[in-house]
């Protein structure tokens, strides 16, 4: 495999406000590479647009019209020195607890930012990068593998990702775009506040800065890896829930103890 050479890629990165968002943005423009940061929080995206010489766009990628202007941009840029050449779809969002706090709009709205907006914008993208150096990566989760006590909405959304970038990976051929698809186990950043940061606490689980899975994604672009699980013992963790799901369901009963314990404490 020649070397990676992330001079020549230019990526649209969604999600670029988040934490992990601006550890991406940081670590791939210290690299060289053109970088379009995309999300909502106009304010956040032009702080980190300037500290990095990157441009940026303001869009809500759940609007009707999201797909649209994002391929008007790659189409714009096709032709150029530097077309597009990566896409990492990273704007996701979460409603921890229990499903019965959990109403029709979170549920919604959970699905559609996670999984219903990174498949459209893989089908909307894909066939506009190139064929030969091409890319696609969508960030998953650990939780899309494993079943997880309060995280019922976030699982649902990530183990659909998860399965619908592998049977995509098994449908493209040989000369596609390469697909990816990056699990991180819990990141340390705002996205993981309120009970589950609570939990991640009281449980003493592992957790690695944005800094660190900025690392792994970089590496995993650069080695075309189809799929990465970061972290140990979670890799573990999902490959013995695909063989022994008991075993794994077992040790969730003192997450699950303690995630209705949390809940009467917060309801008080």
């Amino acid at each position: 495999m020649p070397k990676f050479n992330w001079q020549q890629q230019h990526i649209i990165l969604t999600g670029a406000a988040g934490g992990l968002g601006q550890s991406l943005v940081k670590a791939l423009s210290e690299r060289g590479a053109k970088v379009l940061l995309v999300g909502r929080n106009e304010a956040a995206l032009q702080a980190l647009g300037n500290a990095y010489q990157q441009s940026y766009y303001v869009l809500d990628l759940t609007t009707p019209d999201a797909l649209t202007q994002l391929q008007a941009y790659v189409e714009q840029h096709r032709s150029t020195q530097l077309p597009v050449t990566g896409v990492i779809n990273n704007a996701a969002i979460n409603h921890a607890g229990l499903l019965s706090q959990q109403n029709a709009e979170h549920i919604s709205a959970v699905i559609q930012t996670n999984l219903i907006v990174p498949m459209q914008l893989t089908a909307a993208l894909l066939p506009y990068l190139p064929k030969q150096r091409g890319w696609l990566l969508n960030m998953g989760s650990v939780f899309g593998s494993l079943g997880y006590p309060g995280q019922t909405l976030y699982c649902a959304s990530k183990f659909g990702l998860r399965g619908f970038t592998e049977a995509l990976q098994r449908e493209l051929g040989p000369q596609a775009p390469k697909l990816m698809y990056c699990a991180p186990r819990a990141i340390s950043t705002t996205f993981n506040d309120g009970i589950t940061a609570e939990l991640n606490e009281r449980l003493h689980t592992h957790t690695d800065s944005p800094a660190v899975v900025a690392s792994h994604v970089l590496r995993q672009i650069e080695t075309q890896q189809p799929s990465v699980v970061i972290g140990w013992p979670e890799r573990l963790f999902v490959w013995l829930n695909g063989w022994l799901p008991s075993v794994v369901a077992s040790g969730m009963k003192k997450p699950q103890k303690l995630l209705y314990q949390l809940t009467q404490e917060q309801s008080k």
